[in-house]
This record gives C-alpha cells, structure tokens and sequence, in this order.
C-alpha cells in the first residue's frame, strides 16, 4: 500500500503492523490517538528531520488607547500626557485619526513616597471614559468606553513567539558590528578601499584584520542579548530600548521551527516515526491486557499482555537509543 500521507491514514498503518484487521487489537480510539501524538512529541523533540531553520521577522508594536472621537487639539510626538482618573502618564507616539488610536510608550505612576514620583507601571492602564490631557499640547482626548489599553511590545520588553518555535539561535544585530557608521564613512568600507592594493598578494594579512574588526564589534557593540523559553512562547530582549530598537523597528531571529504534519505531509511516512508509533501502540495493548493475564479463552489459549508489554518496552528503550546515535544531531558548544 501507498506510504502514510494524513494522520487517519498513519493510524491505520500503524495497526496493521501489529495484526489488525486480522487480529483484534483492544485499545481505544482515544489511546491511538494519544500514542500517536506522544509519538510525534518525541519524534519532533529529537529528530533532526522533524525542525527546520528559519528566520522569522517581527515588527516592534507600541502600547495603545482608543479613544471615543478626535481629540481637541493636537496631542505633540514624544510628549507626556496623562490620564485625569487613572493618574497613569505615558509619551505619545502618534495618534492614528483612522481609528482614533493613540499609541503611546513608557506609562508611569505616582506611587508611594512623596506622591509626585513616576514609577514605570504597565500593569495600572488608562480607564475607559477618562480624559487624557497633553502636558504640552494642552489637547484632550477622551478613551473609548468599551476598549481597553493594550500593552504593546516597548513596553512588555518582550515578543511573542509562536508554539511552533522549539529553539532561538540568534537575533541578527540591529546594526553592522564591525563598527558603527554606513556608507563610505563605515570603517568596513574605509578597510576595504584601503585593502584593495594587496588583493593580488597574500590574503592572510587581509583575514586576520577582518577578524581582528570583528573582535572589536563583539567587543563593543556584540549581538543582542535575550532570554527564551519554549514553554513561556516569549522572547525577552534584554536591550537598550528606544536606544536600540524602536516602536515599529523590525527584528530579525534566527530560531528552529517545527514542521506541522498538516502541512507537510511527509512527515507521516518518516521510517522512525512509523515504528515508534507504532510500538507505543503496542506498548498500550500490552498494557490494557494485564489485567486479564492468564485468562483462558475458548480452545485453550491463555492472554499474556504482560509478554506483549515487556517486549514493546525493550523495543521502544532500543529504538530511542537508535534515535541518539543515528537521527539527533550532535549536542552544540557552549561558549562563553
């Protein structure tokens, strides 16, 4: 028959492997299934053909308020405003007469001591139906009665990152390394004009002041620094912002995501796949069995689904050793 290309017909394969429609196999519907979604797991977890590279861009988003119409007067890019029931002050971005939103970043409160210090908050919004004054403009504005704030990325210092994400290698640096400026005023561009007399002689000069401009890079300026975790589907950037990157900057990351079988096919007819699910299902039906081992059925045989359990468990400990040595790829160096 055809190789497995949809999840029923993966399940079907699988069975037949172990006897059915010939053989009665005792397991439900709901334990199929759970064995060929634990199968996947480890099969996406390990295998390296389960992940693919990729490079994902984000655009930074900015806090936001609706408001309930236009504002009176002109609320002024990069000044503060605050909220007359709330007490929080944020510093407008821009107003979006569209959809009569203002996008704003940087909230603050009052809080304890004298009364009169700011403190950053994101977690205290503007209310709805407050009025919003401009500290400088003097405009007015006031929020929607309906719509809450939303806390963008700015202000988070994180993005969100999709579940299919299992891994963040790197994020591209803002800008160039080898060292600051663009154009023909970069130092990589000035070393290149100054390079270019030795280019019919020996090049190992050459490498060796490109690295040492790396180095310096690294150095000075280096990649920028996050935190991730695949359960928390956030991607902490520990970053100057406003410095580094900006309300509506790109970001560019370098991470492994996981290959959908919905839409790749494929994955269905993997060979480790194919015997792995199958042996959880045979690990299953053993396991149902035990408690009637030793029952006697008409014609004298006896059940042993404790021989059926024993064996599917050395053959799955065998095939995930095979996994490690065959289809994981090698554990990476840590350098630091």
């Amino acid at each position: 028959m055809a190789q497995p290309t949809t999840r029923t017909t993966f399940k079907d394969y699988c069975k037949r492997k172990l006897g059915w429609p010939v053989v009665e196999l005792n397991l439900d519907d709901d334990q199929v299934e759970d064995c060929v979604d634990d199968a996947l797991q480890f099969f996406q977890e390990y295998h390296f053909d389960a992940t693919e590279n990729v490079y994902l861009k984000h655009q930074i988003s900015g806090s936001a308020v609706t408001l309930a119409g236009a504002p009176t007067g002109t609320f002024s890019n990069g000044e503060y405003f605050t909220g007359g029931t709330s007490g929080v002050r944020a510093k407008v971005h821009e107003y979006h007469s569209a959809n009569t939103t203002l996008r704003f970043k940087d909230p603050d409160v009052k809080f304890g001591g004298d009364g009169n210090t700011y403190y950053s908050n994101t977690t205290t919004t503007f209310s709805t139906s407050e009025i919003l004054t401009g500290e400088d403009s003097g405009a007015t504005a006031t929020t929607h009665a309906a719509t809450e704030t939303t806390i963008g990325d700015f202000d988070n210092k994180y993005i969100d990152i999709a579940e299919a994400i299992i891994g963040v290698r790197r994020i591209i640096p803002f800008s160039d390394n080898d060292a600051s400026g663009s154009g023909m005023f970069s130092v990589k561009y000035q070393f290149a004009l100054n390079e270019v007399h030795n280019l019919g002689g020996d090049l190992v000069s050459h490498e060796l002041k490109r690295q040492h401009l790396q180095l310096i890079g690294e150095m000075f300026t280096g990649s920028p620094i996050f935190r991730y975790n695949r359960h928390a589907d956030k991607l902490h950037l520990d970053i100057t912002w406003g410095a580094d990157a900006d309300i509506d900057d790109w970001i560019i990351v370098e991470c492994d995501r996981i290959l959908d079988p919905a839409s790749y096919a494929d994955i269905w007819g993997d060979i480790f796949l194919k015997q792995y699910a199958t042996l959880l299902l045979k690990k299953q039906w053993g396991q149902n069995l035990i408690k009637y081992e030793g029952m006697q059925l008409p014609g004298g045989l006896t059940l042993n689904g404790r021989q059926l359990y024993d064996d599917a468990v050395t053959e799955i400990t065998t095939i995930e050793e095979q996994m490690q040595l065959r289809y994981e790829l090698p554990v990476d160096h840590l350098i630091g």
